[in-house]
């Protein structure tokens, strides 16, 4: 697993309110998986960064989404989250 931080940028998600979401290979790259456990998004409007890790607390993450997605959090409680999508 790697343990590099990844960064990016909030338009690469689709946002609806709070949620983005995004494809793996939109974020890493076609045909590029690794594990994202953590990471940070960085505002295009405001240049704010927020930091997210995986919701354990979000439906599916007993049963690990099922392998098709993962939830994430920044832990501020506004209801923010990201979705990023196993393609």
């Amino acid at each position: 697993m790697s343990t590099a931080m990844h960064h990016f940028s909030s338009n690469q998600f689709a946002w609806k309110g709070n949620k983005g979401t995004a494809e793996m290979s939109e974020l890493l790259g076609p045909g590029v998986y690794a594990p994202i456990g953590r990471f940070s998004i960085t505002s295009a409007r405001t240049g704010k960064t927020r930091f997210y890790e995986l919701d354990s607390s979000a439906p599916g993450y007993e049963d690990g989404w099922d392998g098709e997605y993962k939830v994430y959090t920044d832990n501020l409680f506004d209801g923010t989250r990201i979705v990023i999508l196993n393609d």
